[in-house]
């Protein structure tokens, strides 16, 4: 016989217990999960897979949701849902929530990070050409920790976790938590192989979404002479004079250093991208993080010159 309960000593009913089989109420924060999921996308199909949900568990949940503020977030429209205006304001505060919880994660990622992790650092194709050239420097400094370099010009989310370290050619972000600062220029000149003729040379140019900077500076040394192609990536336009034989624009680090190549005029200080050490304190936290940081701002302050274009002379029979 079991005991009775403090309840039914004093002559009431004992409280039912709860159900181990009745749903539980969703924590707000899922709630907020599943609100901000379809105010980003405008349907509940694309939420849904973005969750790994079904459609319809997310439309019982929000439909619950709406009932337990009381307030009709959504309206339906054309093949969407579209946003009262307090679900509109809210959708907003869930986006702000949603970046928190995903700074919260990324930090709590980082500080439980194997201290032989890798070190990842994103950079555009010219720069991860540069770097690759020291890799060994970088992982020594930081006690044999492995570099990852990522050629890409996307910009990859340091808050988030897909890179610790970036160096970019524009400003870094100034949002919360990053750290940046100017560690050098990247500098671009025009160039020939040595056993061609540049008034004779095919001219490649820049794609237009590139630099727009670039472009005129090439259209304007053609003088009207047609363009015979036009490269995006400064590295593959490198490639493309040494190879081909064309006359283009080409980081000075890499085609001063080419003893086949000439070049034909001073870098344009127009031309020239500011070289940006980016991080963010989710990734610092770690030592190896911060010891490949110093590396790259001693190795950045020692190959200023050849980055800057100041280490090879205009040949003056071109």
């Amino acid at each position: 016989m079991r005991p009775l309960l403090a309840a039914e000593r004093m002559g009431e009913p004992a409280a039912a217990a709860p159900r181990r089989d009745a749903p539980a109420q969703t924590s707000l924060w899922a709630d907020l999960e599943i609100f901000h999921a379809v105010a980003a996308s405008g349907g509940l199909a694309v939420a849904a897979a973005a969750l790994g949900l079904s459609e319809t568990t997310v439309a019982r949940r929000l439909k619950a949701f709406e009932a337990r503020l009381g307030l009709s977030l959504f309206r339906r429209g054309a093949n969407r849902l579209i946003p009262t205006e307090i679900g509109l304001a809210l959708a907003a505060d869930a986006a702000a929530a949603a970046e928190s919880v995903a700074r919260f994660e990324t930090r709590a990622s980082a500080a439980r990070a194997r201290d032989d992790a890798p070190v990842r650092i994103t950079a555009t194709t010219s720069i991860s050409l540069f770097l690759t050239q020291h890799a060994a420097r970088l992982s020594a400094a930081a006690g044999g920790i492995e570099i990852v370099i990522i050629s890409t010009r996307e910009r990859l989310d340091l808050a988030r976790g897909e890179a610790e370290i970036a160096i970019r050619m524009r400003r870094p972000p100034d949002g919360a938590g990053y750290f940046g600062q100017k560690i050098g220029r990247l500098a671009q000149a025009f160039y020939v192989r040595r056993d061609v003729d540049p008034a004779t040379a095919p001219i490649i140019s820049v794609s237009r979404d590139v630099s727009s900077r670039i472009e005129q500076r090439i259209l304007a040394w053609a003088g009207g002479r047609p363009i015979a192609a036009r490269v995006g990536d400064s590295a593959a336009r490198y490639e493309s004079i040494r190879s081909s034989g064309a006359v283009s624009m080409a980081p000075c680090f890499l085609a001063d250093a080419d003893t086949s190549l000439t070049r034909l005029g001073e870098p344009p200080d127009d031309t020239a991208d500011e070289i940006f050490l980016v991080s963010h304190e989710s990734g610092r936290q770690r030592p190896a993080v911060r010891a490949v940081l110093e590396a790259l701002r001693k190795l950045f302050r020692e190959h200023r010159g050849r980055l800057e274009g100041a280490s090879c002379p205009v040949d003056p029979q071109r």
